[in-house]
């Protein structure tokens, strides 16, 4: 008789004993139900609860699939789990033990919203890895129009637990679109000693040089000198009334009519190519959370705290596939025997087609119940990619 790899047994005991050492004090409840969750979640990928409910095998097949369900249900209302606090001990472990291959341990760090059709709101902050991003820290919100998804303070509150998330280890660059034009910000994230850059919206007034040596004019962004073939930059420029002092840097418009005018407190040389990172750094993850891994848009009619854990949990899943298919990149010599096509070549150059968080799961589902040995490292040490 063959033996069989990676059964769910395995897998969930894997995913408890990582729980224990991120929370020792995990409650022995959640600790029995959680592990199978993700499993589940990830074996369907789907956070709906009866797709995880019927991929549920071993001790879950003496119980009725109702049952099953309801088990999930009742996990993801349970005032005893508190998906916030939960999601921070898993990634604070992460984050602890991060390799960052890069001498300069630069680290980009992108904040946005995210919409879940017109039911709520999710302010968002990432790190990019490789070419993808993982959720760092999340907080959810009922509805479009909720004026706490939007707050100022609560953004701080979110770049404030990153910067404590990463201590001093490494040097962190904050990327956000226009929606962020808030001198307020710029100066919280300087102040934490990091560094920012944010893309401005062009009627943003600006004091700039007269004609004079002596003379200072207000001038709208989109009015300051821009060239078609390279970049330009202003340093110290003060922006808005509140005349916050920062550099200001506006792409080439070779390509578009709206070149990037952003605002930093870096390097403006490196300004630009910081910037272009925000894209994959934090859209791979809604994907990845919706069309592209767990459709959580599937659930629409449940509570706000029913959404928190449900949406907890696809950052779970996220993180765990994307450390998993960094891991398969970085250690190619521990899974010579499994084949995932992630690159090919272009014109000479090798170009990755197959994200981390999608070869993470490919390699997921090749591992599961396999008739040959697949490793999944349950420590989840999350490498640079």
């Amino acid at each position: 008789m063959n033996k069989v790899y990676n059964t769910q047994e395995d897998i969930t005991r894997g995913f408890k004993e990582l729980l224990l050492v991120v929370d020792p004090e995990i409650r022995k409840t959640q600790l029995k139900i959680i592990p199978p969750i993700i499993h589940g979640m990830i074996v369907s990928e789907s956070l709906v609860p009866l797709d995880i409910a019927k991929n549920l095998k071993d001790d879950f097949s003496l119980v009725q699939l109702e049952s099953v369900v309801k088990r999930i249900r009742r996990l993801f209302v349970n005032k005893h789990f508190h998906p916030y606090e939960f999601y921070d001990k898993i990634i604070s472990y992460i984050i602890f033990n991060y390799k960052l291959k890069h001498n300069d341990k630069r680290v980009h760090i992108v904040f946005d919203h995210m919409f879940s059709k017109d039911n709520f709101t999710v302010f968002m902050i990432t790190m990019r890895v490789g070419k993808q991003g993982v959720p760092l820290w999340f907080r959810c919100f009922e509805g479009k129009d909720d004026s706490d998804a939007f707050a100022e303070e609560l953004i701080k509150q979110g770049i404030t637990h990153v910067s404590n998330l990463f201590n001093d280890r490494f040097d962190l660059i904050f990327l956000a679109d226009r929606w962020f034009n808030s001198t307020s910000i710029m100066e919280h994230i300087d102040s934490l000693g990091h560094t920012y850059v944010l893309r401005l919206r062009k009627n943003l007034k600006v004091l700039h040089q007269g004609k004079k040596d002596d003379e200072k004019v207000w001038k709208s962004l989109g009015d300051l000198q821009k060239y078609k073939f390279h970049a330009t930059h202003y340093n110290e420029i003060e922006l808005t009334e509140n005349r916050y002092t920062t550099n200001i840097v506006i792409s080439d418009s070779i390509d578009t009519d709206t070149p990037w005018i952003l605002a930093t407190n870096g390097d403006y040389k490196r300004a630009i190519k910081d910037y272009s990172y925000r894209f994959g750094g934090i859209e791979t993850v809604f994907k990845n959370q919706k069309s592209n891994g767990f459709y959580i848009e599937n659930t629409v009619n449940c509570s706000l705290k029913y959404f928190q854990s449900m949406y907890c949990f696809s950052c779970i899943g996220v993180l765990l596939l994307t450390v998993m298919g960094a891991n398969f990149a970085k250690n190619t010599r521990t899974y010579n025997n499994v084949k995932i096509e992630t690159h090919t070549c272009v014109n000479g150059k090798k170009s990755r087609i197959k994200s981390l968080f999608n070869t993470g799961l490919t390699l997921f589902h090749r591992a599961f119940m396999s008739l040959k040995y697949i490793k999944i490292d349950f420590r989840f040490i999350l490498y640079d990619a």
